[in-house]
């Protein structure tokens, strides 16, 4: 079959503008692929572990106290001196050892006279209650409270003192000395202390002192070295200054 020649030159350009429309469409696609920019995958950001806490140092420091309210608060005729040491465990424990001296020279309305010296001891430990801080510096103020176990030996003297025959109804007056007595007893205590200077701190304490046992005896003693007055209230106060000596690591 013999095509005319407009009819091929219909076929030609047919052919031609669909070739034409091909190239185009080719170049359009890779010139939007080159100017397409590549995916970028976000980095997910991981989650920094918690840094892990030193554990806090067992022994921090020791402090050494003294009480300066004892001879300003002591009655007429009582003598009594005392100080401590404390050692402060991980700013949150502080076993304390007390320690001190007594003397006393009292005389009764009845014209008795009760004479007595001796040491006495207390240990027991203080519970900070406020948070303990960080683990590199040593704990500037502290609120505390605490138990004590007392206890004393001493000699005492009961002078002047009047008898009575309970049968016969007479009376005499007569003297008992160098008797040896030792004392145990309990006390709960609830204090602060603060820092004023460099190592340098001040504290307040008020404690009750209960459970007082002095053993068995035909005469009780009137005072107890580091008890105080046994008949008296049970309440005792301490004002101290002390010094702490920093342990490092």
């Amino acid at each position: 079959m013999i095509m005319s020649a407009p009819r091929k030159l219909k076929i030609y350009k047919y052919i031609f503008s669909l070739l034409a429309l091909m190239l185009f469409s080719q170049t359009a696609i890779c010139q939007h692929t080159k100017h397409k920019k590549a995916p970028v995958k976000k980095e997910v950001k991981k989650k920094a572990a918690p840094k892990k806490e030193e554990p806090q140092p067992l022994l921090r420091s020791v402090t050494l106290q003294a009480d300066v309210a004892a001879p300003l608060l002591a009655s007429s005729g009582i003598k009594t001196a005392e100080a401590s040491v404390d050692v402060n465990l991980r700013n949150k424990w502080f076993p304390v050892w007390e320690f001190g001296y007594a003397s006393v020279d009292h005389s009764a309305n009845e014209g008795a006279q009760f004479t007595t010296h001796g040491i006495f001891n207390r240990i027991g430990v203080n519970v900070n209650m406020l948070k303990a801080g960080d683990n590199k510096s040593l704990v500037q103020y502290i609120f505390y409270v605490g138990l004590r176990l007392g206890f004393s030996s001493f000699n005492y003297d009961i002078n002047n003192i009047t008898l009575t025959d309970p049968y016969w109804k007479t009376s005499q007056i007569t003297d008992i000395q160098n008797i040896k007595a030792s004392a145990r007893w309990g006390e709960i205590v609830a204090g602060i202390r603060l820092n004023v200077f460099k190592n340098v701190s001040v504290g307040w304490s008020g404690r009750l002192k209960v459970g007082l046992s002095t053993g068995k005896g035909d005469y009780s003693p009137w005072y107890v070295p580091g008890y105080g007055i046994k008949d008296g209230s049970g309440w005792g106060f301490t004002y101290t200054v002390g010094y702490t000596i920093p342990i490092k690591k």
